[in-house]
């Protein structure tokens, strides 16, 4: 690359990296004060989690589809509308603390997942291919580095607004967007260039609406299912009505994309080994993510320490994840991704079977942490890069945003169907060994994403 396409790559990338901040900040920005927003509106657990809930599921059915306008329309566009959204969704989330309206602050969460289901695919899919092939990797690389950095520091974000603005203010935390969203915009408006497809073919409007349809169905049918109770949880309707209308939107879906001129989904991808690989593979690599969201509970179990405290434990996996993303993106660069990704599993996979075989049989704050710190590690170099480098690599550049979208969606799939696998083990185990199953669980989960690894192939190499 020479200096004067250096010297325009630059911007664009900030610009970019700044919205992954942006929207991976709010993945986790809510979960601490879920308790002080519910108690503020007067509703309990089970409404209050709808903030969290609705966000997921609308994330997961928007994303292919904004992926596919942003090839059609341009990033640059659906990019820069997506975070007038997401501010527009900030606002309304905010606005819903003096109108005392839970259902307002809800569709401010809809608006927030439909901002951020642009940012972030986009982001990833114009820094994928703005870089030429020899340097992709490490650009992928610094965009997962930045995504797991607003992850991790996501909660404890919102833990310090609401602590300095107070519970009762806890709508600062969506204002404090608001500006950022702004300025970002006028950036974007400014400095991004607008490549796009030429897209004659009209957008299909009837698959998109299907498709999404189908995901929200899918995960919203498979989220009240106990696997290890599965006979007497699927018959309950919150299951199997959502899983039937799924069943019933998919075969639709089907039919109207045979018949579309330009499908919001790739339906070739089916019949790409590689695709269908790194598809895979991203499904256990977001039911490996999801399973950080148990680490406090058992560590305050096996620790002893009062509940709240074992949040503390996952600065170790936060602190060493960081270093995974950079180093791994100019690893992809030099070897390819395969290598790159397996040995990041390997690592990840040992730190769980440490943390579940020597740390949980012989509890110990140090042990914990070293366990933590390998699994961090591990999940550095897993996480992101490697997968989003394989799909662009198997698809054209015309295509990106869909591409990294749909890998997204699988990785979001697994997030939400992990968490009862892994909450199952816990409740059917006898106290430290529910665990222990669980931790061997995830240990699984990296160890099933190695072996499907032994069938990619990278079409570069």
């Amino acid at each position: 690359m020479n200096k004067e396409a250096q010297s325009k790559t630059g911007p664009i990338l900030a610009i970019y990296l700044t919205g992954l901040v942006i929207g991976g900040l709010y993945m986790g920005m809510v979960s601490p004060a879920r308790t002080v927003i519910q108690n503020g509106f007067g509703i309990d657990d089970v409404a209050g989690i709808w903030m969290i809930n609705i966000y997921s599921l609308f994330y997961a059915a928007l994303i292919p589809i904004i992926g596919k306008l942003a090839d059609r329309r341009g990033r640059k566009t659906v990019f820069t509308v997506c975070v007038g959204i997401f501010g527009a969704g900030s606002l309304v989330c905010g606005l819903s603390s003096a109108a005392g309206s839970f259902g307002l602050l809800l569709a401010g969460r809809v608006l927030q997942a439909a901002g951020a289901g642009g940012m972030i695919p986009v982001a990833n899919a114009e820094i994928g291919t703005t870089f030429p092939p020899e340097k992709r990797g490490a650009a992928l690389g610094m965009a997962a580095a930045v995504t797991g950095i607003a992850n991790v520091l996501g909660a404890g974000v919102g833990s310090a607004i609401i602590g300095l603005a107070g519970a009762e203010n806890w709508a600062v935390m969506f204002y404090a967007s608001v500006p950022f969203c702004v300025v970002l915009i006028a950036a974007a408006a400014a400095v991004l260039p607008n490549r796009t497809a030429s897209a004659s073919a009209p957008m299909d409007l009837a698959g998109s609406v299907l498709f999404a349809l189908f995901v929200l169905m899918l995960l919203l049918g498979l989220k009240d299912i106990d696997f290890f109770n599965f006979a007497t949880t699927i018959v309950q309707p919150a299951a199997w009505l959502p899983l039937v209308v799924a069943l019933v939107a998919l075969p639709l879906f089907r039919a109207v994309e045979k018949r579309a001129a330009d499908p919001v989904f790739h339906m070739e991808y089916f019949h790409n080994r590689a695709i269908v690989v790194t598809m895979a593979v991203s499904f256990f690599i977001g039911c490996c993510i999801i399973s950080m969201v148990l680490v406090p509970e058992f560590a305050e179990f096996a620790m002893g320490d009062p509940a709240g405290s074992g949040g503390y434990y996952l600065l170790a996996i936060g602190i060493t994840s960081l270093f995974g993303p950079p180093l791994g993106g100019k690893l992809i660069d030099r070897f390819g991704p395969r290598p790159v990704l397996v040995g990041g599993l390997a690592v990840e996979g040992a730190g769980y079977l440490f943390v579940a075989l020597v740390a949980a049989a012989s509890p110990s704050p140090a042990l914990l942490v070293a366990g933590l710190l390998v699994i961090g590690l591990g999940m550095g170099f897993a996480m992101g890069a490697p997968t989003n480098y394989m799909i662009l690599e198997n698809t054209r550049a015309a295509e990106a945003s869909s591409a990294i979208a749909t890998i997204t969606l699988v990785r979001q799939v697994g997030t939400s169907l992990a968490p009862a696998i892994l909450v199952g083990f816990i409740s059917q185990g006898t106290g430290m060994l529910g665990y222990q199953q669980m931790l061997v669980c995830v240990a699984v989960f990296c160890a099933i994403s190695i072996a499907l690894m032994a069938f990619y192939r990278s079409p570069e190499r």
